[in-house]
């Protein structure tokens, strides 16, 4: 599909902003508004994460969305697995995808995600862009709406055009150095990782939630890095000696 020159300036307004993020993040969210500009939804969020855990929320906008997704992957897992978007084989492919473009509306609605999870929020129409990662990992954009119209054509051609820029940024990011120094928080999660309590001890610990601690050991990682939760008590212990 031709997309106009209308179009084209909003792509460009979008990788301008990709390129500006400054929170120490892939990706910020000013990118995440201008893409709401081009693309209107209900919410838009950027996350990363291995496939043998939850997906992880990086950033959001309006808000966080999957707050309770989290609780449910622990709780019950095999859930995920009935998202029509949520497979390894997805998370290769270059192409914008749609609930739609595997199921329709009614049969969606009649998969335990669903009934469990979207309905709760209003949703029923998600379109997600895949960025390259490496085996086993996912990198994503995934955009949704309520009841009414689905994500169009123009919607999956603005982010095929996107794609190959939006990559490209991420792989800048990953090239650029970063300092080693952990934050306060992230030294006390990681103290408690230490001592070998569990991501859920280490919240009721620190009055934080599963997910947030999560997401501070994944920053961890990147810092020491590491890949597991031994790796990066034994870099941090490294360091201190």
């Amino acid at each position: 599909m031709a997309l106009a020159e209308r179009d084209v300036r909003h792509a460009l307004g979008i990788v301008e902003a990709a390129a500006a993020t400054q929170n120490g993040l892939p990706f910020g969210a000013e990118l995440l508004d201008a893409m709401l500009e081009a693309i209107p939804a209900f919410n838009v969020e950027y996350g990363e994460w291995w496939f043998r855990e939850p997906p992880t929320v990086l950033v959001c906008r309006p808000s966080d969305l999957w707050v309770g997704l989290d609780e449910l992957a622990m709780r019950e897992p095999e859930v995920l697995t009935t998202d029509p978007l949520w497979s390894v084989r997805r998370a290769t492919s270059i192409e914008p995808l749609r609930i739609s473009d595997f199921v329709s509306v009614r049969a969606f609605r009649q998969t335990a995600f669903y009934s469990m999870f979207m309905r709760s929020y209003g949703v029923e129409h998600a379109l997600t862009l895949w960025l390259p990662a490496p085996s086993g990992q996912a990198r994503c954009f995934a955009f949704v709406r309520g009841p009414g119209k689905d994500f169009g054509n123009r919607d999956v051609a603005m982010l095929r055009l996107l794609r190959p820029y939006l990559a490209r940024l991420r792989a800048r990011w990953e090239r650029a150095p970063r300092p080693a120094q952990l934050t306060e928080r992230e030294r006390d999660v990681l103290e408690l990782v230490a001592q070998g309590l569990t991501n859920r001890d280490v919240a009721r610990q620190l009055f934080i939630s599963p997910l947030t601690v999560r997401k501070h050991l994944e920053h961890v990682y990147e810092k020491l890095g590491v890949r597991t939760r031994a790796g990066a008590v034994a870099a941090a212990f490294r360091a201190a000696s």
